[in-house]
């Protein structure tokens, strides 16, 4: 499986910065690792918006008292802990399959109104694909506020990984097989601090791959997207 210091030296070998069998210098694996960061957090942001979620707060519009100091996360949230308040949150195991009530009656019905603040948690319980599933490969769960985490889910490893976890050692976030793409974007990253020479034609050619590669992820099952005309 890819770790960061693995896909450091991936991307030190694409820029031969280093020779085939060398492993790179502790500076060049501590630039590395920092360039590494960011390049997973500009992947992060351009995968779309996250869905907020204050805790705690009501999760039903009718509760009350709020909700209690625990939180199952859902998929692609981004859980905010408000200020004065301590809160368990765990990543889930699987994802409800519906995120509301009445999704396609547009309106109409006055009773489903109530139901608009709605947020579905996920659970630590089975996925039994009637009520719910796994969560997609690619999902990601942000916490701030008072404590600060992202998390990618790895459908390769059945793991929600951190991409604030800079072990160098560590499993980076993304799905193992994006592991040559990923160290393709971070050799584009390192080639003015390492002073390498512009790229070659096959390296510049490697690089508009990887970008298709990690930002269509045709391998990726999506949730089915319902146009809204009101």
């Amino acid at each position: 499986m890819p770790t960061w210091r693995s896909v450091i030296r991936d991307a030190m070998r694409a820029l031969k910065a280093i020779a085939p069998g060398d492993d790179p210098s502790i500076d060049e694996l501590s630039d590395g690792l920092v360039a590494l960061q960011d390049v997973v957090l500009e992947l992060h942001e351009a995968r779309g918006p996250l869905r907020d979620v204050d805790v705690p707060a009501p999760l039903f519009p009718c509760d009350d008292p709020p909700s209690p100091l625990t939180y199952v996360a859902g998929e692609n949230q981004r859980i905010r802990i408000q200020s004065g308040f301590t809160v368990t949150v765990t990543v889930p195991n699987a994802i409800a399959m519906y995120d509301g009530f009445d999704p396609y009656d547009y309106g109409f019905d006055p009773a489903t109104n109530q139901w608009s603040a709605y947020v579905p948690q996920g659970t630590t319980g089975p996925a039994d694909n009637i009520q719910w599933r796994q969560p997609h490969d690619g999902a990601r769960i942000e916490i701030v506020g008072t404590t600060q985490q992202l998390f990618f889910y790895r459908a390769d490893i059945n793991q929600w990984v951190s991409a604030y976890d800079l072990r160098l050692d560590g499993e980076v976030p993304v799905n193992g097989r994006y592991r040559g793409s990923l160290g393709t974007l971070l050799a584009e990253r390192l080639m003015e601090a390492l002073s390498v020479n512009e790229p070659s034609p096959g390296f510049a050619k490697r690089a508009v791959n990887a970008r298709a590669i990690l930002f269509n992820r045709v391998g990726v099952h999506r949730s089915p997207v319902h146009t809204d005309y009101f």
